[in-house]
């Protein structure tokens, strides 16, 4: 809906350097659209602070725009369109893909570098010879997000999401499975690109030396997986496998043009801790000069559901004590209450698998 209102930009009003609005075009809800002396467009938002939205300055040729003592958030654009001005809103206020994952910033960088930019720009990697992933494997201890984290690269990626598991797949028919693993491959190369999500993966294709003699129907089932898996990436599928006990798996979805990259996920780092407190304290009254780096010391080798549990406990005894808002000393305390889920010993029990991650 256009609504007639006086324009907020006057005709010449400087933007940035050599670049002016021509005029405004229309005002839609709390959009005014404007040309600019360029021939591209701005997009000004009357209703959105330029510090209350999430920075995609990467993304769009984002503006703040002083007038009248207020300030504005502005986007320009090459192209106008109303499906546009809602992809844009939308992009702004809402949060997807990585920018869900707290900190981790080593991991992201990581399946950007190496996931997300070869599926998105093949040529450019295979001119050099190098590989497409087909499929990848995510190890490490439990807790540490890599569902979370498979889910917000299918928004990264912008692919469609299945999960497999050996329950889902399971059936009291003999060959039934076998079938079943073929059916998910299919819907996903129907609904392609795609990504097909296995966690615990060990319990799908465990190592078949370890299988008995009577295991015959099982090792079929694994050979169907391996099948399906090598004609995934063709099929514009990524395969991506989750395992707390990669010593359990076969070794055959490690050769090459299966499960290519194999990437330790680890806990939460320093940054992602001190994330995590902010996440879960919002919403809840508390001290705005608690000091987060502080914490994040203090939580090493904890996860998010650790860190949760730790705000939780604070929030109870602002509670007991009656208290209006929960302070630094309150979490410390709650700190103290609780151990790590992940030892020292578990990390170094994976720290014998970064032969994994050659590629």
């Amino acid at each position: 809906m256009t609504t007639p209102t006086k324009p907020i930009l006057h005709n010449g009003f400087k933007v940035r350097d050599n670049l002016t609005v021509k005029g405004r075009i229309e005002r839609i809800f709390f959009t005014e659209v404007y040309e600019l002396s360029d021939g591209k467009f701005l997009y000004l938002f009357t209703n959105m602070r330029p510090e209350e939205v999430i920075d995609r300055g990467k993304k769009y040729d984002v503006v703040t725009i002083n007038h009248e003592e207020k300030k504005y958030l502005g986007v320009i654009i090459n192209l106008h369109s109303h499906e546009k001005i809602t992809d844009i809103i939308d992009n702004l206020t809402t949060l997807r893909g990585f920018d869900c994952v707290a900190g981790m910033q080593g991991l992201k960088n990581l399946l950007i570098s190496d996931v997300i930019e070869p599926l998105k720009n093949p040529e450019k990697f295979l001119k050099f010879k190098l590989s497409i992933p087909n499929g990848i494997l995510l190890y490490g201890p439990p807790g540490c997000g890599k569902t979370f984290i498979v889910k917000k690269l299918a928004e990264e990626l912008n692919y469609n999401f299945f999960e497999l598991s050996p329950s889902s797949v399971a059936t009291p028919w003999v060959h039934g499975a076998v079938g079943n693993i073929a059916k998910v491959f299919e819907m996903a190369k129907m609904q392609a690109p795609a990504i097909i999500f296995i966690d615990e993966i060990e319990g799908l294709i465990p190592k078949r030396e370890e299988l008995t003699s009577s295991a015959d129907i099982k090792k079929e089932e694994i050979n169907e997986f391996l099948l399906q898996l090598n004609n995934a990436g063709a099929n514009k599928i990524l395969v991506v496998g989750a395992t707390n006990r990669p010593h359990m798996i076969d070794t055959a979805i490690m050769r090459s043009g299966r499960m290519d990259k194999r990437i330790f996920v680890g806990p939460p780092d320093f940054e992602a801790r001190k994330d995590m407190f902010r996440i879960f304290l919002s919403g809840r009254p508390y001290d705005k000069d608690i000091n987060f780096d502080k914490l994040a010391t203090k939580t090493e080798f904890y996860v998010g559901s650790d860190i949760e549990l730790i705000v939780t406990q604070a929030a109870r005894l602002a509670v007991a004590k009656d208290k209006s808002f929960i302070d630094e000393q309150m979490l410390l305390e709650s700190t103290g209450k609780f151990q790590p889920s992940i030892s020292k010993e578990e990390i170094a029990y994976y720290d014998q698998f970064t032969n994994l991650e050659r590629s």
